[in-house]
């Protein structure tokens, strides 16, 4: 470094920038031949933290600090050595004549000045607070000017918010509805008040007087003492509606208000309490209009919940906002909980739109609201009201409230319903029984007129008496019918209580309906479990009951249908359900399903026929042996299941063997030793029948552990094997069966009521050769015994 150059030694950022500096092209020149008076200000400023300047010579050569390098910006460092003009030519002109104020020998001041500066590449307002000074030679001459300059712009920035903020805070403290007032000391002296202030007290001077002299009739009540404790002890107080006798106008007597006011403690730096703010209403006015409406609306109370109806009010656009007690000790609900939209849920779900958009129509057209819908009593039941509602309004016929009435017209409801649908069923019925009666009677006049024009024709004379009498006892059913639903709907018949086996019951049905579901192509599957199934019943009834059920599951299922019988048990019960997948029952039928004369929609072709007396009886005599009926359908086309449940008697059916050696024909080559274990005793019985009725030697047995037994003693060539058996089903039993030795070229078949895809999976992979589902086809058994004799 060049010896005349060691003033730049340290300095910082700028010193190090000077010493490298191409100073060529500056009008400043080579620092070396910078003035003694130069380099000493020039070391000053490279050392001092404030932001700084010099601008030195005839062209005000520019030098600087590290501070005043944030001020340059971008200008900075290419603004080092260059004329003072050329950095800061978009303020020269506000520059110019401080600076010659300067340059011609006075020092210059001034605080927070503005200028539009360009120092980040845009314009933007700054203000500095800086001193230009001259810079003199050794001969005293001047030869520049430097600045010391702190930049303030946040400050005024800062300051001018505040004032904004104070002017505004000023403004709204003046314009505040609420009388305010700041209280100083503790004598409390007004230092301040706004105009609602002043209005209250009729404009008297206040500022600088305590408040004992504003207002000398204030002695003796609580408004001293209050002022006195929020000033002791820094505590706010609220106070609501408080009543104060004072005399707001000097030239009117005192008088009572009431008010409401807040006094809030003003602390200062110390946070020692120095004054109060405080802020009131007069609310003299709201509290007459308040204890006018109490005491009509306690009138009103009175006379509504003195009223039968449930009553009820609501605002203009409907918010409910006052129920009387009926109201209450109706739904059950707190009080205040159905204010609002509260009231909706208390609705039946399926009338909820219905009545909402029926009380929206009236708030929208100021129609009288009217409508009936079901209300959720505190009993948890829907009930039938009446709700009514009519608009009050102002003189100007502008609604204000609304006023309601709900009436319990359930009972009389029902009624009305009931009287419609026993007189709309009458006439069904009626309707029905005549076009029943006249489809017996067109044959038999036909039947009756051929017989007068061919009394001579022996065959048609036959015909025409076979028309007569299947007519006639068709007539005859039809009667019977009626008059044996009336007999037992009267409770005039009496049952023949033994205990009977459900699964008899259920055989005897199926034999009894078969005849229809084969006729109409459906299958039927029959699923019942190896436990007991004794119930108290009358046997002949049962069977009617199930034959019921079963025809019209055929009847109502379209050709090809499937059925499905099951039986279920529990401890205390016995359940026996058909199933079908027919035409289902509409939702709105199901719950009159079993009442008399009831009937699905009529079509004119009347294909199913019958009085709709079937499941009547059922139910009927259900109900008579302690059960119970019900009906369960997902809607039209999805099918129905009718379930009968019965007490279960706790005996179970004891274990029975039984050996057949039918008699005729005799036996031959073709004979085979059969064993058939089924828990069903019956129908194991008069299956062994028919087999030995062909010449076959057949061993019956209900037990599963029996028959394993049994058929260790007795080699057999064919196992018809039930699946649902006590203790041990019938893949099991197969199994068992399958293993010995004796019986690897047995012929073994499963025999059940289960007939799925699945069913015959798993009997398969028993060991089973064959699955048949019950009832028996004799025919196709008797085919699988020719073909396996001759195997």
């Amino acid at each position: 470094m060049h010896s005349r150059h060691k003033f730049l030694a340290g300095g910082g950022e700028l010193g190090a920038l000077m010493r490298g500096h191409d100073w060529s092209t500056s009008p400043l020149g080579d620092p070396a031949d910078w003035p003694h008076s130069l380099r000493s200000i020039v070391s000053f400023m490279l050392n001092s933290k404030f932001p700084m300047f010099v601008a030195w010579g005839k062209e005000l050569g520019f030098l600087y600090n590290d501070a005043y390098a944030e001020i340059l910006g971008i200008k900075h460092p290419a603004a080092l050595g260059h004329r003072f003009q050329d950095i800061w030519s978009e303020i020269w002109n506000d520059l110019t004549p401080l600076i010659e104020q300067a340059l011609s020998g006075a020092g210059v001041f001034l605080e927070d000045m503005p200028l539009t500066m360009r120092r980040k590449g845009f314009d933007e307002q700054t203000w500095f607070t800086f001193s230009y000074s001259p810079v003199r030679d050794e001969t005293s001459a001047v030869q520049g000017m430097g600045c010391v300059c702190i930049e303030t712009t946040e400050k005024v920035l800062t300051d001018r918010r505040s004032r904004e903020e104070y002017q505004r805070l000023h403004s709204l403290f003046q314009q505040a509805p609420g009388m305010m007032a700041v209280l100083r000391g503790p004598d409390h002296v007004f230092e301040i008040a706004n105009d609602a202030y002043y209005r209250f007290v009729k404009r008297r001077d206040v500022i600088g007087k305590n408040i004992r002299e504003v207002f000398p009739d204030l002695a003796g009540q609580v408004f001293f003492d209050l002022l006195d404790r929020v000033y002791a002890t820094g505590e706010r107080y609220l106070g609501m509606n408080v009543r104060i006798v004072l005399q707001p106008d000097p030239e009117k007597d005192t008088e009572e208000r009431f008010f409401n006011f807040v006094c809030e403690p003003i602390r200062d730096a110390a946070n020692q309490v120095t004054g109060i703010f405080y802020e009131g209403f007069d609310v003299t006015e709201n509290m007459r209009i308040t204890a006018a409406l109490r005491e009509s609306e306690a009138k009103f109370r009175t006379i509504a919940d003195a009223m039968p109806q449930m009553v009820w009010s609501t605002l203009p656009d409907g918010y409910h906002d006052y129920y009387n007690q009926q109201w209450y000790d109706f739904t059950g609900a707190p009080p205040g909980s159905t204010d609002g939209e509260g009231w909706n849920d208390r609705f039946h779900p399926e009338d909820q739109a219905r009545a909402w958009n029926t009380w929206k129509h009236s708030l929208e057209t100021g129609e009288t609201y009217e409508i009936h819908y079901r209300l959720r009593h505190h009993s948890g039941q829907y009930r039938w009201v009446l709700g009514r509602a009519l608009p009050l309004r102002n003189d100007e016929g502008k609604i204000v409230r609304w006023m309601g009435t709900c009436t319990d017209v359930h009972d009389q409801k029902l009624t009305e319903e009931e009287l419609k649908a026993v007189n709309r069923r009458k006439d069904e019925f009626l309707a029905m029984l005549a076009h029943e009666l006249r489809n017996p009677l067109a044959p038999i006049s036909t039947a009756a007129q051929l017989l007068k024009i061919s009394a001579t024709d022996e065959r048609r004379v036959t015909h025409a008496s076979d028309i007569i009498a299947r007519q006639v006892t068709h007539m005859t059913k039809l009667v019977d019918d009626l008059l044996d639903v009336s007999r037992v709907t009267r409770g005039l018949v009496d049952l023949d209580i033994e205990p009977v086996d459900i699964k008899l019951v259920v055989a005897s049905a199926v034999e009894q309906a078969q005849p229809l579901i084969e006729a109409r192509n459906h299958s039927l599957n029959i699923r019942m479990g190896s436990a007991h199934t004794l119930v108290n019943g009358d046997r002949t009834r049962l069977v009617q009951i199930l034959t019921n059920i079963l025809n019209n599951a055929a009847k109502y299922t379209p050709q090809g249908g499937e059925i499905t019988l099951s039986v279920c048990v529990d401890k205390t019960q016995v359940e026996i359900s058909v199933s079908d997948n027919g035409i289902g029952i509409e939702k709105d039928l199901l719950p009159r399903i079993f009442e008399l004369f009831t009937q699905a929609e009529r079509t004119p072709d009347r294909a199913q026929g019958g009085l709709g007396l079937g499941l009547a009886l059922v139910k009927s005599i259900t109900q008579m042996h302690g059960g119970g009926v019900r009906a369960f359908s997902e809607g039209v086309g999805k099918g129905t299941t009718v379930s009968v449940t019965l007490p279960r008697l706790s005996e179970p059916v004891k274990t029975h063997q039984r050996i057949s050696e039918g008699g005729s024909p005799r036996h031959s080559e073709s004979s085979l030793d059969i064993m058939v274990v089924d828990d069903n005793i019956d129908a194991a019985d008069a299956l062994a029948e028919l087999l030995s009725a062909k010449g076959h030697r057949v061993i019956v047995e209900s037990d599963p552990r029996v028959a394993l037994e049994s058929a260790a003693a007795h080699p057999t060539k064919v196992f018809i094997l039930d699946i649902g058996l006590p203790g041990m089903d019938g893949y099991d039993l197969a199994r068992h069966l399958r293993a010995r030795a004796e019986n690897s070229n047995s012929l073994f078949i499963a025999l059940t009521g289960y007939g799925q895809s699945h069913d015959k999976v798993l009997a398969k992979a028993a060991g089973f050769d064959h699955h048949f589902v019950k009832p028996m086809n004799a025919e196709k058994l008797n085919a699988l015994f020719a073909k396996f004799t001759t195997a």
